[in-house]
């Protein structure tokens, strides 16, 4: 019973996942029948773009080759002329009659112009002798003057324009390619009408697209499906069936949906899903009732879509054959093994459930219990190895109160030194920073005095004209001004440190009353307004969501929080924008401080809650604060039942959160 009942089992679990997983590398296999078409067409595609540039080269080195015969009788002409053996007036008829004459390839000539853009010899007698310079193509451009402009800088060159052949109306792009004949004053042209290199492609193009036709007539996916090609304005370029090819397909409707299906595949072109719809089968036309599935994926250089249709119970077909095959074996092997599992069964069971109750009895307590199976087969090992467990585990069970008592004690002794001292360091900062903050208050004090009497009395008493006098008054001034602002880092590092110890002890007196949160934000804004003043470069903004609600706790200390937040964004943004933003998240209250400043690496996140830790590396950089007002932050956001956290990319910025909880 039991290894029919897992028969059963093993094929209502593995069958639908098997033929799942058949069904998608069927699927996976028509995807890749498309993908090797996509790349046959890639790559037909270049070898026609790489034809082209090759015909395109070859037309300019006979353009080339033209103009080099051509200079040439130019040259023997005008040897002609310093023989004495003709003058220059009829040296110049000869060689301009010659060209007005001369034709090549598809009907292509030569022709004459000099620097001034008079036409002195074209085949076009319209044009002969005309002034050309303000001469343009169909698009405006130039036609005569940038020639000129490069034939007198560097001797030779290209230019392409519109222009129509000769005989026609209709304009055409030219590939012009001319020199300089400096001892003329003339520039000579020759050309070629790109249009008769693209028949030459349009020929290879459609032995591509006979190539291709050959290749997709033998390709199949599963036992019917194929691979079509149709453009971007819905006409079937590629199709197995001839008869389809350069026909609209823009009528075709799908009949489940009744709207074309054609724009469909362009939908889904390059996703991997498909589109499914209803069709009907060669033998059963009209009837549209089977499903089927098409991919597609865009070839954009040619406007081009290639795409694979399959009816989808051919792609279901391998995991029905899969699923009976199985079936099959799956029944055969329980006829096989059932008498043989019967028998072990009745084998192994019995000393099994001896070890099973003998195990009852170790877990309600009883550790004399022995299992009696004599065996030299892998359950009498077993029981063997369960024996020699229980007798273990009795002695380490005798022996484990002793070592528990034991450990416990060292525990609590080391717990009490650790404690003594984590007071005796309380202790030892409180009492460092009462006894510092006295003599520092002075300190400050007195350098205020000092400032106030340097400014008012004896700066206004100097001889300001006396550059030694001058410099020496400025630096004490500097001087005063380190002073007053070290003395005052110096006393916000020992209230942070005050602080900090009464948390930590907690010896820090709490109010508790309802917060206004948009009062409380407004007074920040205002505390923390001349850190931005005279930074143009920084901009503070204030996103406070309408109706938020109130909250419970220490006015100044969430105050507090808030200030040292901003605080430290203006410390760390030299430019762009600090923004302070509160919105209701998820039945909390969540404040954050948005700036564009240097930002913290993401293995500092942590760090910066940490006492102090400062950004940087304080043995090269400047230190920028306490390293005390983000604990101090920490402690203040969990008593009041909220958490704080940050959100950093280097050079693009930080973000500090916390939350507290509502009213």
């Amino acid at each position: 019973m039991l290894l029919l009942t897992l028969t059963v089992l093993f094929y209502a679990l593995s069958v639908p996942f098997i033929k799942d997983k058949v069904y998608e590398i069927e699927e996976a296999n028509a995807k890749t029948v498309l993908d090797n078409v996509y790349e046959i067409v890639r790559s037909q595609h270049m070898s026609l773009e790489a034809y082209r540039e090759v015909a395109l080269q070859t037309r300019k080195g006979e353009l080339r080759d033209i103009l080099g015969l051509a200079v040439q009788y130019i040259d023997s002409v005008d040897l002609e002329v310093k023989r004495g053996l003709i003058s220059r007036e009829d040296a110049q008829k000869k060689i301009l009659g010659q060209f007005l004459r001369f034709r090549f390839g598809h009907d292509d000539y030569i022709y004459i112009f000099d620097y001034n853009c008079i036409i002195l010899s074209h085949p076009d007698k319209t044009l002969q002798g005309e002034n050309l310079v303000n001469l343009v193509d169909v698009e405006g451009k130039p036609i005569i003057p940038p020639m000129v402009e490069m034939a007198l800088k560097d001797s030779e060159g290209y230019h392409t324009y519109k222009w129509r052949r000769l005989g026609t109306d209709t304009p055409v792009e030219k590939l012009t390619y001319f020199r300089n004949i400096p001892q003329w004053g003339w520039v000579i042209c020759t050309g070629v009408y790109l249009d008769d290199i693209e028949r030459v492609v349009d020929a290879r193009k459609k032995s591509m697209i006979s190539d291709l036709h050959r290749i997709l007539k033998d390709v199949k996916i599963a036992k019917t499906g194929y691979i079509y090609v149709f453009d971007t304005d819905l006409f079937m370029v590629i199709h197995p069936n001839k008869n389809l090819d350069n026909t609209s397909v823009k009528g075709l409707i799908d009949p489940e949906r009744g709207r074309p299906i054609m724009p469909e595949f362009v939908e889904i072109a390059d996703k991997p899903e498909g589109v499914r719809y209803k069709w009907d089968k060669l033998e059963d036309p009209g009837n549209y009732i089977y499903d089927k599935i098409t991919w597609s994926r865009s070839y954009k250089p040619l406007g081009w879509y290639i795409a694979s249709s399959v009816y989808v119970e051919e792609l279901r077909r391998s995991s029905s054959i899969l699923k009976n095959r199985i079936l099959i074996v799956a029944f055969a092997g329980l006829l096989v093994l059932f008498p043989i599992g019967y028998s072990l069964s009745r084998k192994l069971v019995s000393p099994l459930k001896e070890l099973f109750i003998t195990a009852s009895k170790v877990k309600e307590g009883d550790l004399t219990a022995k299992s009696c199976i004599k065996s030299n087969d892998e359950i009498g090992i077993l029981s063997d190895t369960f024996n020699g467990m229980v007798d273990q585990l009795r002695n380490n069970i005798e022996t484990l109160d002793s070592k528990v008592k034991e450990r416990t004690e060292e525990l609590q002794e080391a717990y009490d030194k650790l404690k003594k001292l984590d007071e005796m360091k309380s202790a030892f900062l409180s009492n460092v920073s009462h006894e510092l903050r006295t003599p520092l208050t002075s300190v400050i004090g007195f350098a205020e005095i000092i400032q106030d009497s340097f400014d008012s009395v004896i700066f206004p008493s100097l001889n300001h004209n006396d550059k030694k006098v001058r410099r020496h008054s400025n630096r004490i001034k500097d001087n005063i001004n380190i002073i007053l602002s070290e003395g005052q880092r110096l006393t916000d590092l020992i209230n942070n440190v005050l602080d900090l110890t009464k948390i930590e002890a907690g010896k820090m007196v709490w109010q508790s009353e309802a917060i206004n949160l948009k009062e409380l934000l407004n007074h920040a804004v205002k505390a923390t307004s001349s850190l931005v003043r005279g930074k143009d470069s920084v901009r503070f903004l204030i996103e406070a969501q309408e109706n938020l609600p109130a909250t419970t706790g220490d006015h100044d200390k969430i105050l507090q929080v808030v200030i040292n937040l901003i605080s430290n964004a203006v410390k760390f943004t030299p430019e762009g924008s600090i923004t302070l933003k509160a919105t209701r998240q998820e039945g909390l209250l969540l404040i954050s401080v948005i700036d564009t400043g240097i930002g913290i690496p993401p293995s500092e996140h942590n760090e910066v809650f940490e006492k102090f830790k400062q950004i940087g590396d304080t043995l090269t950089d400047k230190p920028r604060g306490t390293g005390l007002g983000l604990p101090i932050c920490r402690e203040i956001v969990k008593h009041h039942g909220g958490r704080i956290w940050v959100e950093s990319t280097p050079r693009k910025g930080s973000t500090f959160s916390f939350t507290l909880p509502i009213q």
